[in-house]
């Protein structure tokens, strides 16, 4: 007996090729991938079943284990935050240091470098030359 091919319906979906791979949800492939390609959509479903199957792994869990899961690197975060704030200098301390006096910065021009203007003296610059000639 022949084998039947399936019929051919006027205006039905062709048979299309099974997708083999397709970009990562949130990836920078998957925004550049065309809005109505199949592999794009599939992306999409690929990434909702994952988040349920996550849903659902955590819903298996027992009260202790889900806050362990949840909440378990949580001191050692909270403890690197402190650590990190007691590293900021604070706003009495960065007052304080803004008020220090320091002497004026001395400019000295250095080789290979293009002249330097000289504050308060319009017209006047400090080149590389000039320095050695002063010393």
């Amino acid at each position: 007996m022949p084998q039947q091919q399936p019929a051919r319906v006027p205006g039905a979906w062709p048979a299309l090729p099974p997708i083999t791979s397709w970009p990562e949800y949130g990836t920078p492939a998957y925004y550049n991938a065309d809005p109505f390609s199949r592999e794009k959509r599939f992306s999409v479903f690929v990434a909702a079943e994952q988040w349920r199957l996550q849903g659902q792994a955590l819903e298996e869990l027992d009260d202790v284990e889900w806050y362990v899961h949840t909440f378990g690197d949580a001191r050692r975060l909270a403890s690197q935050i402190i650590a990190a704030t007691n590293r900021i200098r604070g706003f009495q301390e960065i007052r304080e240091a803004r008020q220090v006096r320091h002497a004026p910065h001395v400019l000295q021009a250095s080789p290979g470098w293009p002249p330097i203007a000289i504050p308060g003296q319009p017209g006047r610059w400090l080149t590389y030359e000039q320095r050695q000639e002063a010393a």
